[in-house]
């Protein structure tokens, strides 16, 4: 921890919670662990919204419309949701009711990001709590969240001017996030990397299990999207046909995956001959850990999930990785392990994210 001028802060930090997905629970990990290395105390918050009458019409009329999706863990059996509830532990909790929201006491900060809290819809979390609007603009921070949406709407547009006033600075996460900020409210806005980048490797190697880690080589699949032909193809080649096994993973258990947790994945990640995925963050920690890398464009029925690619792109420019891009001019899967550049690009990007990181909480 580094010795800090003044006192030590408290940073509330809002981000989209739950126990089924690996990357929203290793960059809330990654950012506390961030917030402590300059000398603050972080305390990761938990919307209670049981008691808000608008959830309840919300949840009501998705059902009514068929468009209700059950949770996640709903679908993860007990041995993945103890590795997961293992894993949280590592991190400090609170739990607001959403009729505190606006007198909350103790926080000196409160930061939003990362992961995909600003993606307009996510209306079981509120956008008022997604954009800080319970608290005054001079205790909010923008810390690197994800718009995920290559284009929104007018009305969205609107919004988001409206959201943008309160913040004195600005960062998101990827390249198109930025732009659609500047395009709806003129102003500027940073791209920083993802939390999670900004974590030494040697901290992340230190964290993971290999208690689903197969003894003999395998390639892993981690899809969040649906497995085309083509791609049932690929990871056939991979495989040399069957000669080398096959690890499948997604953040919806399905019958055959390995009850990972996040520090299980790290694992998995890390001692994989071949990770083919279409995750940003399966993609950034294979990057980090220098697995051979093959990134596929998510495809779903749902045109708003699949509408996703900037995510990925921004990390893939940054880091130089356009060749571990599948179906893209620039893919040689001859060179999937190339990381060539790489760790001085990830060293760059951890640079500006704590220079802003420390900006924002030493000022």
């Amino acid at each position: 921890m580094k010795e800090i001028k003044g006192k030590r802060k408290t940073v509330g930090i809002v981000t989209i919670q739950g126990r089924s997905n690996y990357g929203n629970r290793l960059q809330n990990y990654a950012t506390s662990e961030l917030i402590k290395e300059i000398g603050h105390f972080p305390i990761s918050l938990i919307l209670d919204r049981s008691n808000d009458p608008a959830a309840k019409v919300r949840d009501f009329a998705k059902r009514l419309v068929g468009k209700y999706e059950s949770p996640r863990e709903e679908a993860m059996s007990k041995e993945r949701l103890a590795a997961f509830d293992d894993f949280n532990k590592l991190i400090q909790f609170k739990t607001v009711d959403y009729t505190e929201l606006r007198h909350l006491r103790g926080f000196d900060y409160f930061c939003v990001g990362s992961d995909q809290i600003w993606r307009f819809g996510r209306f079981a979390f509120g956008e008022d709590w997604a954009y800080l609007q319970f608290v005054e603009g001079s205790k909010r921070i923008a810390l690197a969240p994800s718009i995920g949406m290559d284009n929104i709407s007018y009305l969205q547009s609107r919004r988001l001017a409206k959201y943008m006033k309160g913040f004195e600075k600005i960062s998101v996460r990827e390249e198109r996030g930025a732009e659609l900020i500047t395009e709806a409210s003129g102003k500027r806005a940073i791209v920083l990397c993802d939390p999670t980048l900004a974590l030494d490797v040697e901290r992340w190697r230190a964290l993971a299990s290999p208690k689903c880690t197969p003894h003999s080589p395998y390639i892993l699949v981690y899809l969040l999207g649906s497995k085309t032909n083509e791609l049932i193809q690929l990871i056939d080649r991979l495989s040399n046909h069957g000669d080398l096994g096959v690890v499948y993973l997604s953040d919806r258990e399905r019958p055959g995956e390995p009850p990972a947790g996040p520090s299980e994945f790290l694992s998995l990640v890390d001692c994989a001959s071949h990770v083919v995925t279409d995750s940003f963050h399966a993609s950034l920690f294979a990057t980090v850990f220098a697995t051979p890398l093959t990134i596929v464009k998510r495809t779903s029925d749902n045109k708003s999930h699949s509408n996703m690619f900037c995510r990925i792109e921004t990390l893939v420019n940054k880091l130089g990785i356009e060749h571990m891009v599948y179906g893209s001019s620039e893919f040689e899967l001859s060179r999937s392990g190339d990381f060539d550049g790489v760790p001085e690009a990830i060293a760059c990007e951890q640079q500006k994210f704590m220079d802003y990181l420390e900006g924002c909480l030493n000022d």
